[in-house]
C-alpha cells in the first residue's frame, strides 16, 4: 500500500509488524507493532492515520488498530463485532470501511471508532474494498463472486432501519470465485469497473448497469491489480509469482501482440503475488508476495 502524500509502501503480514519503506530506495523507515493484520487488512485513513484489522491469537477476538504516524503502538483499538479483513477508508480520513466474515460491510467514524451502520453485501466473506475514483461510491467484492457498490453518503447517513437492499446501487454475480481485487474508472460517459478473480480473470464491467465489457483470462489465479495513472493499461498480480500488463482498453494493442491480450513480465517472485500498487509520485509498480519480498518495478521496461 502506498502513502498519498510522499512516496512511502506500507506491508503487513499475519506474522510480522507493519512496515513502512521508501518507495525509492527500498529503506525500511518504520515498524509499527501489535497487529496480526490478514489479506487487503491495511489501509491509509486520511494523511494522520494507518488502521488494520487484527485478530488476536490468544482470543480470537476482532478489532481494527488505529496508528498516527509517530507511535510504533496502536493509538486507538476498535471494537467490530465479528472478524473482518479488507478496509478502505475516505480519502479525508473521517470514514473507515470494513468487510467481515458475514458478508457484511460496517462503517466506523475516525478516529471514534464509533460504528455508523452495518448493512450485508454479500453471502460468503468481504473480500476486497475499495472506494471509487472519484470517492462517490464503496464498491465491494465476496467470496461468493459478487460485486456490490452503494453511494458512500447513504451509508453514512442510513437509519438504523434501512435495509441492505435499498442501499445499494448495484449488486451482480461477477466471477465464478472469489474477487480478489477491484479498481474503477470514473468518466462522464463510461464509468468501468475492472475486478480480478480466483477463477483466473480479469474482467471489466458497465459501472451503472453490471454490464460485462469484456474478459482476460489467465493461466492462474489472479490476486491483485494495479492500474496505470492514465487508467489505460492494468498490472495483474499472478498466483504463479508473474505479473501480466494489459491494456483496458481491447481495441488498445501498445506493447501487445496482436493475438494476446497481455504479455508477462519476467519473474522475480518465488511465490503468488498477493499485491500490487501504483506509486503515483515515481510512477513505479510495487508487488509484495507470500515469500516475503517487495520489489518496485518500472512500469516502461519491466525491470525491477
Amino acid at each position: 500500500m502506498s502513502s498519498p502524500s510522499h512516496p512511502i509502501v506500507l506491508t503487513s503480514s499475519l506474522n510480522g509488524p507493519v512496515t513502512a519503506f521508501d518507495a525509492v530506495s527500498g529503506v525500511p523507515l518504520c515498524h509499527f507493532s501489535g497487529s496480526r493484520s490478514p489479506y487487503h487488512g491495511l489501509a491509509l485513513v486520511g494523511n494522520s492515520f494507518i488502521a488494520t484489522s487484527h485478530i488476536s491469537a490468544e482470543t480470537s477476538s476482532a478489532s481494527i488498530h488505529l496508528y498516527n504516524w509517530w507511535s510504533s503502538t496502536a493509538l486507538h483499538n476498535f471494537l467490530v463485532p465479528e472478524p473482518v479483513a479488507p478496509l478502505s477508508a475516505t480519502l479525508d480520513g473521517l470514514y473507515l470501511f470494513a468487510g467481515g466474515l458475514s458478508g457484511s460491510i460496517h462503517a466506523l467514524s475516525v478516529p471514534s471508532g464509533e460504528i455508523l451502520a452495518s448493512y450485508s453485501a454479500h453471502n460468503k466473506p468481504v473480500s476486497c474494498l475499495k472506494i471509487s475514483e472519484d470517492g462517490s461510491l464503496l464498491i465491494s467484492g465476496g467470496d461468493d463472486g459478487t460485486i456490490s457498490f452503494v453511494p458512500i453518503f447513504q451509508i453514512i447517513e442510513a437509519s438504523p432501519d434501512k435495509s441492505s437492499t435499498s442501499l445499494m446501487l448495484q449488486r451482480f454475480v461477477a466471477h465464478d470465485g472469489s474477487v480478489t481485487a477491484i479498481d474503477s474508472i470514473m468518466a462522464q460517459c463510461n464509468s468501468t469497473i475492472i475486478s480480478s478473480s480466483l477463477d483466473c480473470t480479469i474482467k471489466i464491467w458497465g459501472l451503472l448497469d453490471g454490464t460485462k465489457l469484456r474478459t482476460v483470462t489467465f493461466p492462474c489465479a489472479i490476486m491483485g491489480i494495479a492500474l496505470d495513472q492514465i487508467r489505460k493499461e492494468f498490472f495483474a498480480a499472478g498466483s504463479d509469482g508473474f505479473i501480466y500488463k494489459g491494456s483496458i482498453n481491447a481495441e488498445s494493442k501498445k506493447h501487445v501482440n496482436q493475438t494476446q491480450e497481455f504479455i508477462r513480465w519476467a519473474q522475480k517472485h518465488d511465490s503468488g503475488i498477493v499485491s500490487l500498487v501504483m506509486v503515483s509520485e515515481t510512477n513505479n509498480l510495487v508487488s509484495a508476495s507470500e515469500d516475503g519480498k517487495v520489489y518496485i518495478w518500472e512500469i516502461e521496461t519491466g525491470w525491477s
